[in-house]
């Protein structure tokens, strides 16, 4: 989420006095904010602040942003690094966005840059001060919507194709024709995956995936939607009677063009990377589907104690990722399967974990 630059410019200068005089060491304050580089650059600075540590002259630099992501904190300690050099004080410099990440601040550190954001998060360093307040690990300014969006049905899509083939490098336009979106849409998630460092996009090069595994957590911490349930019911069919009767689904000649079933959730792992036992089927199915499914396995509806459970698709693109099982059975693809596991509660996420070490952490290794 990106905020107006004067939001962050107006807030930073109140909250940063008040932490140096946490510090009763700190005395003289004075704060410049939008000033040139004092050291003989053309460089304008966004603050220029001086202070005394126990008497001794000290010096901050401020860049700030309106995003705390990776890409842009990268730029400022650019920026920092280079009017720190030309420096004849001891001066540091300080990052201040609405809010930076555990990661940014880890990278932040390693280049001996400070940090704030309007979080509560900061941390100035000098040799004679240390001043860190550690508020906020999550954004607390965004929305659900705004952290989930990357993760919405059309732009999951997109990431799909992107997880199957993490080492591929993919023009926008072909990326938007083999996950059948916009070339709009394509951009926003480019535009998103490129700010938080998990892909890049090299000059005369398409976007590849850098870090597929920290996309995936992200799904899975922020982006799960559960599926939409159609229907619950129960069977009295077990066994090989089951079994025959899903096959007679599969084989159904009405399945075709828009009639879909695939297993889905706990029926693939079952037989793809068993780990614990769920009971019951799981589907996804079209409206005739449905029908197929509760003409052929008999279903009856249930309240409680179903042992078949058919989800509704929230989009087409989950027709495009599936996986072969035993002939005749189609599952849902490695992706779908991980994320629809991780919403059946606690076991179901130990089996999910399982899944993704199983069948998702060579397809991004690029074992398969």
């Amino acid at each position: 989420m990106k905020y107006p630059p004067t939001e962050v410019e107006d807030a930073w200068p109140t909250l940063l006095v008040a932490l140096l005089e946490r510090s009763p060491l700190v005395t003289d304050v004075l704060v410049e904010a939008s000033v040139a580089d004092r050291d003989g650059s053309d460089t304008e600075l966004d603050g220029d602040i001086s202070f005394k540590v126990a008497g001794e002259p000290h010096r901050l630099i401020v860049e700030c942003k309106s995003s705390g992501q990776p890409r842009h904190a990268r730029g400022a300690i650019l920026k920092l690094g280079q009017a720190i050099f030309r420096a004849h004080e001891l001066t540091r410099g300080l990052f201040v966005a609405p809010f930076i990440s555990p990661a940014v601040r880890e990278l932040l550190a390693q280049t001996n840059i400070g940090w704030l954001d309007l979080a509560g998060n900061a941390r100035v360093l000098f040799p004679r001060l240390h001043l860190e307040v550690h508020k906020a690990d999550r954004d607390p300014f965004a929305t659900k919507r705004e952290q989930r969006s990357l993760f919405f049905p059309k732009s999951a899509r997109i990431l799909k194709v992107l997880l199957h083939q993490p080492h591929v490098p993919w023009k926008v336009a072909d990326l938007a024709d083999k996950a059948q979106v916009s070339l709009g849409q394509v951009s926003n998630v480019r535009r998103a995956l490129i700010d938080r460092e998990w892909a890049t996009a090299e000059a005369g090069e398409g976007l590849r995936l850098t870090q597929p595994d920290a996309l995936l957590d992200a799904w899975r911490d922020d982006g799960l939607h559960p599926p939409s349930v159609a229907l619950r019911g129960y069977t009295l069919r077990h066994g090989k009677s089951l079994e025959a009767a899903m096959e007679a689904v599969f084989l159904d000649p009405a399945l075709n063009g828009d009639s879909r079933v695939l297993l889905a959730s706990h029926s693939v792992a079952r037989r793809a990377a068993p780990y614990a036992r769920i009971a019951g089927e799981f589907f996804y199915a079209s409206d005739v589907g449905i029908r197929l499914l509760k003409r052929h396995l008999d279903i009856a509806p249930a309240d409680k104690g179903e042992n078949v459970t058919i989800y509704r698709p929230s989009d087409d693109g989950l027709w495009m990722e599936t996986m072969p099982l035993r002939p005749p059975l189609q599952g849902t693809g490695p992706i779908q399967t991980y994320l629809d596991l991780l919403t059946t509660g606690e076991r179901g996420r130990e089996a999910a974990e399982h899944w993704r070490a199983e069948k998702i952490k060579p397809m991004l290794s690029g074992a398969v």
